[in-house]
């Protein structure tokens, strides 16, 4: 993405009923928000906000995203550091989550309350905390009806799989912004037993091992693909099958993996409401979460 871009604001904002998902893929590095079943999202934009002040009236501005150089001279920015919401893959700072929000919702072409169900995608072992925080932010501020929760890595997972890029049950490995997970997906064990101990069954790791998905930004690193499969070789038996994959679009696959997620029948069975979470508190996101239902 270029310097100095900034996302049009789009227009058919009312034209989609209010029973359309939105789906954001909230990144450390990029922000994605766009509708559900499309191919692509409608706005993207680098996860960041800036304060500055205006150097001739003293104003204090909210800059979101990129912005463009020639603008940024009329603003002192020595005193306003470039900020974001996540300490590594988490959002802790939800004052600036709420001006990344507010600028991806109106970039989208909402005027007031939002009034649509969203599926926003988290890291792995996303902490309850930040999941009712994000949750709270999403009901009381965006008037939201229903929110779902998603694993970025399975998504993407999920998309390539459709593309016949990777099998059914196997791994997915994110090298991101500023951390590296790795997921299982599409087993069925999983619904009933720990990770470690399915790591455990030498059966499990070499139907695993034959099916590994690269995928985040990182995994465009020249000669990312080739190290990590030297690396994985030598915890695997000699000349033990092994295949390593780099995602179709490593930026944006997650984003098109929850979006085909949130035009499916599944969907509605794992949002949860403002009443949901009244009543049962941070219990129910053990209940909705989608990473073993996709």
């Amino acid at each position: 993405m270029p310097s100095g871009y900034r996302p049009d604001r789009e227009t058919d904002f009312a034209g989609f009923p209010s029973t359309t998902p939105i789906v954001i893929d909230n990144g450390a590095s990029t922000f994605r928000i766009g509708w559900a079943g499309e191919a692509e999202p409608r706005v993207a934009f680098r996860n960041i906000v800036q304060r500055p002040r205006h150097r001739s009236s003293g104003e204090t501005v909210t800059v979101v995203g990129d912005t463009d150089p020639a603008l940024m001279k009329y603003f002192d920015c020595t005193r306003s550091a470039i900020r974001s919401p996540f300490d590594d893959d988490v959002v802790y700072q939800f004052e600036y989550m709420e001006y990344i929000l507010d600028f991806g919702f109106d970039r989208l072409g909402a005027t007031s309350e939002v009034g649509h169900p969203i599926l926003m995608t988290e890291c792995e072992c996303n902490p309850s905390f930040s999941r009712a925080r994000m949750s709270e932010l999403l009901f009381e501020t965006y008037g939201v009806p229903s929110i779902a929760f998603g694993i970025d890595d399975v998504f993407s997972y999920k998309y390539n799989q459709k593309l016949g890029n990777c099998g059914e049950d196997g791994l997915a490995i994110s090298c991101e912004h500023g951390t590296c997970h790795v997921v299982p997906a599409g087993i069925d064990e999983m619904v009933s037993i720990s990770l470690r101990r399915l790591m455990e069954d030498e059966a499990v790791k070499e139907r695993l091992c034959q099916s590994i998905l690269v995928t985040g930004g990182c995994s465009l690193i020249p000669g990312m693909i080739p190290r990590l499969e030297s690396g994985i070789r030598q915890f695997r038996p000699y000349l033990s099958p092994l295949k390593l994959v780099r995602a179709a679009d490593p930026l944006i696959d997650a984003w098109r993996g929850a979006a085909a997620f949130a035009a499916s029948s599944k969907f509605g069975r794992h949002t949860f409401s403002l009443a949901d979470y009244r009543e049962h508190g941070e219990n129910l996101f053990h209940r909705y979460n989608i990473v073993y239902s996709l």
